[in-house]
């Protein structure tokens, strides 16, 4: 699977992806959200909640290693 076969998933679909097949990595908060990092396979996948409204609000998949430096102090 590729980043943008991922990304045109169902939402529903993403979901049960990650909860089945991926890794979560690391979490951040950022004023009112918290980012979820996963990988899945050979890419990533960030999560963007708003935190007070428990609401989904992006889905971003991608293999660029540069979009980890936001995570990192998270990961060991």
């Amino acid at each position: 699977m590729q980043p943008t076969d991922f990304t045109s998933l169902p939402a529903d679909q993403q979901l049960d992806t990650l909860y089945f097949t991926g890794d979560i990595l690391a979490n951040r908060y950022e004023g009112e959200n918290i980012f979820l990092l996963y990988n899945l396979r050979d890419f990533y996948v960030e999560l963007r909640y708003d935190a007070y409204n428990s609401q989904l609000h992006q889905v971003t998949a991608f293999r660029d290693t540069g979009k980890l430096e936001p995570y990192l102090p998270y990961l060991s």
